[in-house]
């Protein structure tokens, strides 16, 4: 048995962002000197690292704001540091929001204010603003699109850093070209960090949005449109596509539907475009799906809706008699298997859940064992697994 981690103060202030209590069983780490000890699972990202870094050397600052950070470190050690300065996490995944609210209250740090919107809506106020960009994280366009969007955000001279993971020769050149130049500001074999300064006005707005058409055989289509950062944006995925043929075609009259982990809306949308349903329920933990969804929603004519932002899926039971889900292919079948616990809360008896994977052996398994039956169905090279409650 390790020890658990003790309360001494080896440093100015101590961070904890961990539940674990067994030393043995997470990562201890010193900043700044020894002003900061912070105790993690397995020890900060290199782009949150490497903010920290950045953030003593800050000069007065009245407004900070941090995007895609993910565990509200940064935002106390700014408040620690700066404790005049307004300082502001923004992210655009509720389950990181609410990850982040729980560190900070945690260590009892209540001055730091955490958002989750689709957009940075505030414009020409802040002084400096960071992007993390982890490997695997924000894809490319995703990542122009918050480019733009801090440029709008910052007042005229207000600064930004850029912390990269890895030397992704491609972010600065795009630095470069959005605010007419940079400079690195520390660099490692890990990891570097990008400034630049917001010298003019941008002179043309980039709009990301993109609109496209989905089709089914023998179906009314559905227009979508998609943003960065939503699945999937520019193009039907194939996975949802084959979910809302199998699911909509085995769709009925006054059926409630939840569609969970909705992305743009498609797969609901298209039920609800082609059969008499008597609601349907869109949930995603993205701001900005949440935000696309109720576009579509109102684009595709559709009244009896709602839009729900949730990482936890939804609390009513035996409400729906229709589940769809397109879980993420990661983290280890944990967000499937919210996925599918929710389906089986949420499904009136009698109710269908269906499910679609690209290998679909651990969904058959679970679910057979959660709901006492699954069917397998093949469909443009994915696997949809249906289960009736």
């Amino acid at each position: 048995m390790g020890k658990k981690i003790s309360c001494r103060h080896l440093s100015d202030m101590h961070i904890v962002i961990t539940d674990r209590e067994n030393e043995s069983l997470v990562k201890e780490e010193v900043f700044l000197g020894n002003r900061y000890r912070v105790v993690s699972r397995s020890g900060l990202n290199v782009t949150e690292a490497q903010v920290v870094e950045v953030l003593k050397g800050l000069a007065n600052p009245k407004r900070i704001l941090f995007i895609e950070n993910r565990t509200g470190v940064c935002g106390m050690v700014a408040k620690d540091l700066h404790p005049e300065a307004e300082v502001t996490i923004h992210c655009l995944d509720l389950y990181y929001a609410n990850k982040i609210k729980r560190n900070l209250a945690r260590n009892e740090a209540s001055a730091v204010t955490i958002c989750c919107r689709p957009y940075v809506e505030q414009k020409d106020i802040f002084d400096v603003i960071f992007l993390q960009l982890s490997k695997g994280g924000a894809a490319r366009e995703l990542t122009l699109d918050l480019m733009q969007q801090i440029h709008q955000a910052l007042h005229m001279g207000g600064k930004c850093f850029f912390s990269i993971e890895g030397n992704d020769s491609w972010v600065r050149n795009q630095v470069e070209k959005l605010f007419g130049g940079s400079s690195v500001y520390s660099q490692s074999k890990i990891g570097c960090c990008i400034a630049a300064k917001k010298k003019e006005k941008l002179k043309r707005i980039r709009d990301f949005q993109a609109e496209f058409v989905m089709t089914i055989f023998g179906k009314k289509p559905v227009r979508l449109l998609t943003i960065p950062g939503v699945f999937s944006h520019r193009e039907v995925d194939q996975g949802a596509l084959a979910l809302a043929e199998v699911a909509g075609g085995e769709s009925q009259k006054g059926d409630a539907v939840l569609d969970m982990g909705c992305g743009c809306g498609a797969i609901g949308i298209s039920i609800g475009v082609n059969q008499d349903v008597s609601r349907i329920c869109f949930v995603d933990s993205n701001s900005r799906a949440v935000y696309i969804t109720e576009k579509n929603c109102q684009l595709n004519g559709l009244e009896r809706y709602e839009v729900v932002m949730s990482d936890i899926g939804i609390e009513e039971e035996c409400g729906f008699t229709l589940f769809t889900g397109n879980p993420p292919y990661f983290s280890h079948y944990k967000i499937s298997e919210l996925f599918i616990s929710t389906a089986y809360k949420a499904l009136k008896p009698g109710g269908r859940a269906f499910i679609v994977a690209k290998t679909a052996a651990w969904h058959y398994k679970f679910m057979n064992a959660m709901f006492g039956n699954a069917e397998l169905i093949n469909r443009r090279g994915y696997e949809i697994i249906k289960s009736v409650k």
